[in-house]
């Protein structure tokens, strides 16, 4: 009977690996008192934050920052029973100087934030210039026309968070890829994950809006080759405003239309909010999840995950906290 229950408790184990650096050897942690990763295709730059007890000798108030520093590698590893899914890899950012310790770290774009920038061009495509100020890295981007450019003592991650701000395009980092303006459509062959709201959440921060009760409204712009851009206004005054981006729409009449076209896909039945989930299943911004309730079966639907946050806690709770984005169209 006790090998039963035994067999059905599920152990949270964690394993941090510092990879063997300068003249130090390999670190791996399985006993910090909190890990937390926040990721979606909105913040540039996923972040985890690791916090160690008072009592782990190796951290020393005196000895932390020779052991530790910015861009030492970092992988965090979490899950039940010592199966193991990797949930960070990335780069030391910042190292506190108190008790306990905070070692803060960011994804690949951490060296994008180093890496420097001084160009100037007229009418270059999106695709081509993000290989060209990104060297060594593979991307995954629209071959867009986007107008002239100049930057000078500028960065990667500066220049990538102005096209951002012009054209409304998000950038982040997919392992050693950088992904800009297809935070929905670069995981599209990825199945669904099933998500049972009374099995598989804790809790849940969700409200259900009905169609006809959602008022939004559509900022259309379209960025010509030229550089110029044309935009119009559809939708609900007064409504939540989303800002969407066309390229290469040269007259009002069609952005209007393409705008309406897009509205629609809003104004349908959908939860707002986010759920918190055990670790398991595994999900991460960009994968889509099949909500399924067996109390109102009519609320099922399927979204894309606009962020994540995962956290292992001192209370011995494992949480995959998840943002609802968009409703997929069927």
């Amino acid at each position: 009977m006790s090998w039963k229950i035994n067999r059905m408790v599920k152990v949270i184990v964690a394993k941090i690996t510092f990879p063997a650096v300068r003249d130090r050897e390999e670190i791996i942690l399985r006993k910090p008192s909190e890990v937390r990763i926040r990721s979606s295709f909105k913040y540039l730059t996923d972040t985890a934050t690791i916090t160690m007890a008072r009592r782990v000798k190796l951290f020393d108030k005196q000895r932390v920052r020779e052991v530790f520093r910015a861009g030492d590698p970092v992988k965090i590893e979490l899950g039940y029973n010592y199966d193991y899914i990797t949930e960070f890899e990335g780069y030391i950012a910042r190292v506190s100087d108190h008790i306990p310790i905070i070692i803060e770290c960011e994804d690949e774009m951490w060296k994008l934030k180093q890496l420097p920038v001084h160009i100037s061009k007229e009418t270059v495509m999106l695709d081509s210039f993000l290989k060209e100020i990104a060297p060594g890295y593979e991307v995954d981007a629209d071959t867009i026309a986007i107008g002239s450019v100049r930057f000078v003592n500028s960065t990667v991650a500066q220049v990538l968070d102005e096209i951002k701000s012009k054209f409304g395009l998000y950038s982040y980092m997919k392992g050693k890829m950088l992904v800009t303006g297809k935070y929905y459509a670069d995981d599209t062959d990825e199945p669904y994950v099933p998500v049972h709201l009374e099995r598989d959440v804790a809790t849940n921060n969700l409200s259900f809006r009905h169609a006809n009760d959602l008022r939004v409204q559509i900022k259309a712009i379209s960025t010509l080759s030229s550089g110029q851009k044309l935009d119009v206004t559809v939708g609900d005054e007064g409504g939540e405003v989303r800002q969407l981006t066309y390229f290469n729409i040269g007259d009002t009449a069609t952005l209007k239309r393409l705008a309406e076209e897009d509205l629609q896909k809003y104004r349908v039945d959908r939860f707002d909010g986010s759920i918190a989930m055990f670790g398991r299943p595994y999900v991460r911004h960009g994968l889509k999840v099949a909500l399924e309730s067996g109390i109102y079966p009519e609320r099922n639907g399927r979204y894309y995950v606009e962020a994540t946050d995962v956290g292992v806690f001192a209370n011995a709770q494992y949480r995959r906290i998840v943002t609802l984005g968009d409703v997929v169209s069927i």
